[in-house]
C-alpha cells in the first residue's frame, strides 16, 4: 500500500465537509474560509515514539492522546478547534495499526468538532505531528500574559493522575484494578475541558493548559504577566485513586510537578469568582482555587504551616 492509498483508505473519511472548508483532503493544500470577525489560533505539536509515548503502545491510544493534547493548546486560548492536519512518519503501513489509529483520531476530533483537512505520510521511525487551527472572536483570546497582582489562581479537575500512571508503571496493556485503571485512563485518554475553556473568555485574565506540570506552567503565566504567584500546597486537587495508590505526600508532589494533565490553570479577578463558579457548574466541571498572583517573580508553594515547600526541579523539559 503506497501513501496515496493509505490516505484514501484511512484518513480521507475523517475529512468530511464542514463549515469553512473550501477544499479539503486531496489537493496540494487545503483552502479555508475564516470568519471576518474571528482570529485564527494555530499550534503545532510533534510526538515521538519512546519520548512522548512508549514504543509498541496501542495505536488507537497513541492517536487519541497525540491529537487531543494538541487540541488542548487551542482550548487554553479560549478558541474552538476547527481544522487539523496530520504529518506521520511510519515504520510500516499495517492495516490493523492504521485502522486503530484512525479510530483514535476520529474520537479525538469529535471531542471538539474539528475536521481533518490534510497532512503528509512518509516511511521512517514513528513520529506524529499535529497542526491544529482554531478560531476565536477577534481580541478575545486568552493568553499567558494578562494576570494581575491579586488575581486568584484556579485549576480545573484533578492533577497528577497521568504522572502517577507513568511513575507507577501503569501505562501498558496489563490488567489493572479500578484505581490503577483510572490513572492509566488519565494518561492515555485526557479530557481537556473544552466547553469551560471557551466560556472563560471575558472572565479569566490568563490561561494555560497543564502539560509540563502545574508549577512550571503557572510560572509561564507569572513570567508573561510580570507577576509572582503563591500556591497553597494542600489546596491542589487530587483524585481519590492517586491518593490511594501513591499516598498523600507523593500524590501532592505529582499533582504539583507531574504534567500531562491537560487541565486548565487560569487566573481571575476576585470579582469574577461567582461568575466562574456558575460557568463551571453549567459545564458540570470542578474548579479549585489554589492560590493568587503576587508582586515579585516566580512561584512560591506554601505548606499549611506557612513554610515554603521545596519541590526541586518542577515540570518536564526537553534537552535536559
Amino acid at each position: 500500500m503506497d501513501e496515496f492509498e493509505l490516505v484514501d483508505r484511512y484518513f480521507r473519511p475523517l475529512g468530511s465537509a464542514s463549515a469553512g472548508i473550501v477544499l479539503g483532503i486531496g489537493d496540494d493544500c487545503a483552502i479555508l474560509d475564516a470568519p471576518s470577525d474571528e482570529q485564527l489560533v494555530v499550534t503545532t505539536d510533534t510526538h515521538v515514539e519512546s519520548v512522548h509515548f512508549p514504543a509498541g503502545a496501542d495505536a488507537r491510544e497513541i492517536a487519541y492522546r497525540s491529537c487531543v493534547t494538541s487540541l488542548s493548546d487551542v482550548a487554553a486560548m479560549g478558541a474552538s478547534a476547527r481544522w487539523a492536519s496530520l504529518a506521520m512518519t511510519l515504520p510500516r503501513a499495517a492495516d490493523s495499526w492504521l485502522e486503530a489509529f484512525a479510530r483514535g483520531v476520529a474520537e479525538a476530533l469529535q471531542q471538539c468538532g474539528a475536521v481533518l483537512i490534510g497532512g503528509d505520510t512518509t516511511a521512517g521511525p514513528l513520529v506524529i505531528t499535529w497542526h491544529i487551527i482554531g478560531t476565536v472572536a477577534a481580541g478575545a483570546a486568552l493568553r499567558r500574559g494578562g494576570a494581575q497582582v491579586g488575581d486568584l489562581v484556579y485549576v480545573s479537575g484533578t492533577l497528577g493522575d497521568a504522572a502517577g500512571a507513568l511513575e507507577l508503571g501503569l501505562i501498558d496493556g496489563s490488567s489493572y484494578n479500578k484505581f490503577q485503571q483510572e490513572l492509566r485512563a488519565r494518561y492515555w485518554s485526557p479530557q481537556p475541558p473544552f466547553e469551560l475553556a471557551r466560556k472563560l473568555c471575558g472572565v479569566a485574565t490568563s490561561c494555560i493548559d497543564i502539560s509540563d506540570g502545574l508549577i512550571a506552567d503557572l510560572a509561564h503565566i507569572a513570567e508573561s504577566s510580570d507577576c509572582g504567584a503563591e500556591v497553597e500546597f494542600s489546596k491542589i486537587p487530587i483524585a481519590p485513586a492517586l491518593l490511594q495508590l501513591a499516598g498523600l505526600e507523593r500524590a501532592r508532589r505529582l499533582a504539583a510537578t507531574g504534567g500531562d494533565d491537560y487541565e486548565l490553570c487560569f487566573t481571575i479577578p476576585p470579582s469574577c469568582e461567582s461568575a466562574l463558579l456558575g460557568l463551571a457548574g453549567d459545564a458540570g466541571l470542578s474548579v479549585t482555587q489554589i492560590g493568587r498572583m503576587t508582586s515579585g517573580a516566580g512561584v512560591r508553594v506554601i505548606a499549611d504551616s506557612g513554610a515554603t515547600v521545596d519541590l526541586g526541579q518542577v515540570g518536564y523539559r526537553h534537552f535536559e
